[in-house]
């Protein structure tokens, strides 16, 4: 099932590729918000503070779904078809395995809340392990082979399927249920599409040879994100725990709001660099240049619209949530603030498993996670706020010291890292601090959040853009991403 390519081909692949994940992103996009917008004003805060709770349980489960094994099958350059079915078959097993330990589990989780409800709530969310473990092997095929288009049709149904199910069961009155069985109902449809829309097809497992470096490469994958959980999830737990499930409403969608920009960008442009800097793994230049690409490119889609989304916070939450919103303002600008540098920071751990640098992926997984678990027990001290406020600063405090350890023995340096980001960093800085005076001295007579956005949303796009070419090498760099956008709108 080994794919010969040109470097040519590739590029050409890739641009292609990574155009049509960019368009399901904004059709993704427009789904969250419609999501945001539409159930925030059918659920109460205790209702998604509820369902955070059981995210939280759910989420540490899913890191044991895949077992890693569709990063495994997406980096390892020959990957024969009895190992893909092997891998199917083992996915299989490990969901179905996974679903019954939840289920058994759901009466301690329920205990430990003191939420009755949480015990059927987690038992109906168990059965998507099962569902979305049957579907694994053949979405990673897709993303290996670089056939984005029925994997992004399946995820963009699936995406559907959840909202309107959601929406409806809310609107009649079903509460917390209706987050749960719009997250059942998608998990379906997107897994049955994965099957219509690949070309593989399972058939009797059987003893192959080579799984031993496909599940060592997966297991490694696992470790990391079993560590990783602590710093993704202790906040809610915590959170949830000391403070309540409406304080936890109010972090989580905060915390959703932060993440929707950050994963609707960072998603898409990392399924396509993953198979591309997995081919490129044995050409150290063309490796480092292609990163150097990704991480400029994803720089300037994200950072500008962080800064942006931060300065203009009270008026994103008013349009975004309505009333009755606003104590997550700050949660809001503190996440925000994290959001900043995150996505491009989190491609240290592609180049690392690119690279099948999977041992090196699982330290630097340890580390992270026992720096930011700190500074949450920490945090919480001062309530949501103070969690957000540590997780800022934990994200800070590590960018140098992981980019000079970790990229030790890669073609990758940390200047290369800083190099990259430099003119959207400081062109989103100085834009969202002439945003905030131009804000502060003419626009206060602006009482209509949506105005207002869309009003210093035109402002802020004239001053990033005045301010990228103001800087060295600016406007060159700002012509090649442009020629890019160019070369896909064809």
């Amino acid at each position: 099932m080994a794919e010969k390519i040109s470097k040519s081909d590739l590029g050409k692949k890739a641009v292609k590729s990574g155009a049509l994940t960019m368009m399901a992103q904004l059709i993704k996009i427009v789904l969250q918000l419609a999501s945001i917008i539409i159930l925030s004003r059918l659920l109460s805060p205790d209702d998604f503070g509820l369902i955070a709770m059981v995210v939280a349980i759910t989420s540490f489960m899913q890191l044991f779904r895949d077992m890693g094994l569709s990063t495994a099958s997406i980096q390892k350059g020959d990957l024969t078809y009895d190992q893909t079915n092997a891998l199917f078959w083992l996915n299989i097993a490990i969901g179905a395995l996974l679903t019954v330990l939840t289920m058994l589990c759901a009466p301690l989780i329920s205990w430990f809340y003191e939420r009755p409800e949480l015990q059927a709530v987690l038992m109906v969310l168990s059965s998507t392990f099962f569902i979305s473990s049957a579907g694994a092997q053949h979405s990673a095929l897709m993303q290996r082979e670089m056939r984005f288009r029925p994997k992004v049709i399946a995820d963009i149904t699936g995406a559907v399927a959840t909202l309107v199910v959601s929406i409806v069961m809310a609107f009649y009155g079903y509460g917390f249920w209706a987050l749960a069985w719009g997250t059942v109902i998608g998990a379906i449809i997107t897994t049955v599409m994965y099957f219509l829309g690949s070309k593989f097809r399972p058939s009797r497992p059987k003893k192959t040879a080579g799984m031993r470096e496909l599940v060592g490469f997966g297991a490694n994958v696992t470790i990391f994100e079993l560590v990783n959980y602590f710093h993704r999830n202790l906040d809610n737990i915590l959170i949830g725990k000391v403070w309540g499930a409406v304080t936890l409403g109010f972090y989580s969608r905060a915390y959703q709001m932060m993440m929707l920009p950050i994963a609707s960008l960072r998603q898409p442009i990392n399924s396509v660099a993953y198979p591309v800097l997995s081919k490129l793994q044995h050409d150290p230049i063309a490796f480092k240049a292609y990163y150097q690409k990704i991480a400029t490119l994803l720089a300037f889609l994200s950072m500008p619209l962080m800064a942006f989304l931060v300065v203009n916070a009270t008026n994103v939450v008013a349009v975004a949530m309505g009333k009755g919103w606003e104590k997550l303002i700050p949660i809001f600008v503190l996440l925000g603030i994290s959001g900043f540098i995150q996505p491009v920071g989190t491609l240290r751990g592609l180049v690392l498993l690119s690279l099948g640098k999977s041992r090196l992926y699982v330290l630097w997984g340890v580390v992270n996670a026992i720096i930011v678990s700190i500074a949450f027990v920490v945090g919480v001290r001062w309530s949501a706020e103070g969690v957000a406020a540590a997780y800022a600063i934990a994200n800070y405090l590590l960018i140098y010291p992981s980019l000079y350890f970790f990229f030790k023995d890669t073609p990758i340096k940390p200047r290369d890292f800083f190099s990259s980001i430099a003119i959207p960093a400081i062109a989103s800085i100085l834009a969202a601090a002439v945003m905030h005076w131009v804000q502060l001295l003419w626009m206060t007579g602006i009482n209509q959040p949506l105005i207002h956005l869309l009003v210093s949303g035109f402002m802020y796009l004239i001053l990033f853009v005045l301010m990228v070419l103001l800087l060295p090498n600016g406007k060159i760099t700002l012509q090649q991403y442009l020629k890019i956008i160019g070369t896909i709108a064809k």
